[in-house]
Parts: C-alpha cells; sequence; structure tokens
C-alpha cells in the first residue's frame, strides 16, 4: 500500500504506547531544578533555558555525553516525595499526548538507601508506583466514551550491567560489603537482590511486569544476569534487555539466548556483519546474523525502537540510514518508543511522526506499529482483559483515523 502524509493531530489522537521509556530520562527540567534548589542540591545552571542548552542539549558528541545528564536526574530522585513527584509527572506527560499505555523503566538501586531502611528497593518502586498510579486514577476519571481504551501501565525494573561505588549509596554499601568478589558476580547479585524485591511488591499489587539490564554492553556480557533472569522466569515475571545499542548482533545473541528475552531494548546493530568477528562456532558472521535476524523474526521478539535517542548516541548517524527501514522490510515485530523523554528531547508524537516521515510507512505500517505497542505489552491483569483493552485500542484506532481522512486499512 502506498504512503500517506498524515495530519500532526491524528498522530495526538490516536491512541498510542511507549515500551521503552526511562523515568530518569523523562524528568521535567523544570522539576530538576525547583527540587534541586528545595534539597539544597547544586546545579551548574538554574534556569530551563541554560540547562536545556548545556545539558540537555540538542545535540551530544558520545554516548557518554548522553549519559552525563542523568547525573542530575538521579540527583534529585532520592527520596519518596521526589520520586513520587517525577512519577505522577511523567505519567501526566505521557497521558496528555494520548499515550493510553505505558512501560516505565528505572533502576530502583540508584535511589535505594541504606543508612535508614526508609528506600529500600522495595519502597522505591512503591513510591514511583504511588505517582503512577494517582495520575492514572485522575486520567481514567476524566474518559466518558465507553469505546475509549483507558490509561495504563507497567512498571519495568532495570538492573545495571556495570556500576561503581559512586553509583548510588546502595551501589556503594554492595561493593563494600562485598570487597572479595569479582565485580562480576557482584553485577549478578544486584540483578538477583533487585529481581526478587521486584517479585515481592508484584505479589502486592504494584504492577510490575518485567525485569530489563541496561548500561554498558560491551565488556560486560549477559551471562552476569543469568541467575536474575532464570529466577524472574520462574516468578513469571517477564523480561526485555537492552542490546544492540552500543555493540554488535552478540549482544543480542546475549539477550536471547542467555536470557531468552522477550523483547529487545533498541536492537539497532541487529543486521551490523562488520561488528562481528568469527569465532569457532560461528566462523561465517554472515552466517550468525542471518540466523539471528530470523530468529527474532519468527519468534516475534519485538524490538524497541527508539529514534531520536539512537541519534543521540550514534553521532554521524542520519535518521534515512537508522536500521528501522530494513527491520520493516524484514517484517521483524518493532515498536516506536522515545527511550528518554527529556534526554532526547521527544515525545511519543514525534518519535511516531519522524517514522511515518522517514520511512514513508503506508496506514498498514503505520497502524501495525502502533498497535503492536499493545499487542507486545507486559500488560499487567488476565489474557482475557488484555484482548479486550488491545481490541477497544485497535476500534478506537479506526474511529480516529476515519475521523482524519486517513485510508483505511486494506
Amino acid at each position: 500500500m502506498a504512503s500517506q502524509t498524515y495530519p500532526l493531530e491524528f498522530f495526538k489522537a490516536i491512541p498510542k504506547t511507549d515500551l521503552h521509556v526511562h523515568l530518569d530520562g523523562s524528568v521535567r527540567i523544570s522539576t530538576v531544578i525547583e527540587i534541586a534548589k528545595k534539597d539544597g542540591l547544586e546545579l551548574p545552571y538554574y534556569t530551563v533555558e541554560e540547562l536545556r542548552e548545556h545539558v540537555f542539549k540538542k545535540h551530544f558528541e558520545s554516548l557518554e555525553d548522553y549519559l552525563f545528564c542523568f547525573k542530575y536526574t538521579t540527583m534529585v530522585m532520592q527520596s519518596p516525595e521526589n520520586l513520587e513527584r517525577v512519577a505522577y509527572e511523567f505519567a501526566v506527560d505521557n497521558y496528555e499526548e494520548g499515550v493510553r499505555y505505558f512501560e516505565v523503566r528505572f533502576g530502583p538501586q540508584l535511589h535505594a538507601r541504606t543508612e535508614d531502611g526508609e528506600l529500600d528497593i522495595c519502597n522505591v518502586i512503591r513510591s514511583v508506583n504511588r505517582g503512577l498510579e494517582r495520575a492514572t486514577k485522575e486520567y481514567n476519571d476524566k474518559i466518558e466514551p465507553p469505546d475509549e481504551p483507558g490509561y495504563k501501565y507497567g512498571i519495568i525494573v532495570s538492573a545495571l550491567r556495570f556500576f561503581t561505588a559512586d553509583f548510588s549509596e546502595y551501589f556503594k554499601s554492595l561493593i563494600n560489603c562485598h570487597k572479595h568478589e569479582p565485580l562480576s558476580r557482584i553485577y549478578g547479585l544486584a540483578s538477583m537482590a533487585l529481581v526478587v524485591a521486584a517479585v515481592e511488591v508484584r505479589n502486592e499489587g504494584v504492577p510490575v511486569v518485567a525485569l530489563d539490564i541496561a548500561g554498558a554492553e560491551l565488556g560486560y556480557p549477559a551471562s552476569h544476569h543469568i541467575d536474575a533472569y532464570r529466577f524472574a522466569h520462574k516468578k513469571f515475571l517477564e523480561t526485555t534487555c537492552h542490546a544492540g545499542e552500543g555493540y554488535g548482533p552478540k549482544s543480542i545473541f546475549q539477550a536471547v539466548t542467555d536470557l531468552h528475552a522477550h523483547r529487545i531494548g533498541h536492537g539497532y546493530h541487529l543486521f551490523s556483519e562488520e561488528m562481528v568477528a568469527p569465532t569457532e562456532t560461528f566462523p561465517d558472521p554472515k552466517a550468525f546474523v542471518k540466523h539471528i535476524v530470523q530468529h527474532v523474526a519468527q519468534r516475534r521478539i519485538t524490538l524497541e525502537v527508539c529514534l531520536s535517542s539512537n541519534l543521540g548516541t550514534m553521532p554521524g548517524l542520519k535518521l534515512e540510514n537508522h536500521n528501522m527501514r530494513r527491520m520493516l522490510e524484514e517484517r521483524i515485530s518493532v515498536t516506536v518508543c522515545t527511550d528518554n523523554r527529556l534526554v532526547s528531547n521527544t515525545t511519543t508524537v514525534k518519535e511516531l511522526c519522524l517514522a511515518s516521515k522517514t520511512f514513508k510507512l503506508s496506514p498498514k505500517q503505520l497502524k501495525d506499529i502502533v498497535i503492536t505497542g499493545f499487542k507486545r505489552s507486559f500488560y499487567n491483569g488476565p489474557y482475557t482483559e488484555k484482548r479486550a483493552y488491545v481490541r477497544k485500542a485497535m476500534d478506537y484506532y479506526d474511529q480516529i483515523a476515519s475521523r482524519y481522512g486517513v485510508k483505511p486499512v486494506q
């Protein structure tokens, strides 16, 4: 089917999802400033304009430059009330642009403290959930039409592939308590501690839906986290994994074979044969990549594509050369996500607009991508309830499409 130009208001009106979005990368700049002033925290600048120009920039020199922003966002997320506020505002910002369902991820161990027990891992998650729950109730109370899909969310807890004692009070204590352990084992211990706590609060009714690992890929393999993922699997917690963003196809291979991840965060380098060195097991890089692509496609392992984020962390990448084009050609399951609303200076509407315009998405392709977000979500509830919710989102999408003159899907 031929591509079509879609009005901006159409993108705003359709029901949307965001399955890959970091809480600490999506804080309002004004909130960073207000909390810093309230708590006596030091910022390099104290106006929205200056922070946007010098810290949360339009363009970054490298991945390290991009990640530097998180120093200031995590800094203002170190108390129950601050976590709740940031989470509440995050949900409001999503719901205001028509995101009907999101799965927000964050690393609770970056905010946990040990000295008083007020912010153990469980309480960090509970604090975030209070903010999300409050906003969600407020917006669901505004819904009138019976055929309109409600606002819903899930929480994904992110373990870190790599950390040092400087990352947080929690990590400092963990490393100091296990000085004689190799760091690779400590990474695994931290992941296991996180998933055990996540299951605990999930069993209380908090909608923790999945485990993730994030951070530097090269040199920090997924195998460090096998025990945590195995535990998550046995406790029926879903799994995703950052892979193929800063490292090549082997990172995705590790995610789907060692961790059996159900979704992949980014997956940008899925096709990058040049990043694969021959091994005794896989002497032919081309064949190796072919097998991974086939596995991902056939198993419908959804790739959480983040266009603006990739542009920000990969200097020199042009949007028209983004591998999402080939993902679509290979009929791989993809959904478009923001990654970090603040740091990448983006929204779900913007990401869908970029994808549509750059890759000339037909009405069918666009609807498939949007609805894939609903279908491949780690929905917290009975499967029959999820099916009904997805169907309502599809029907509502069709109503909006008809209203804006978007050609119906054949």
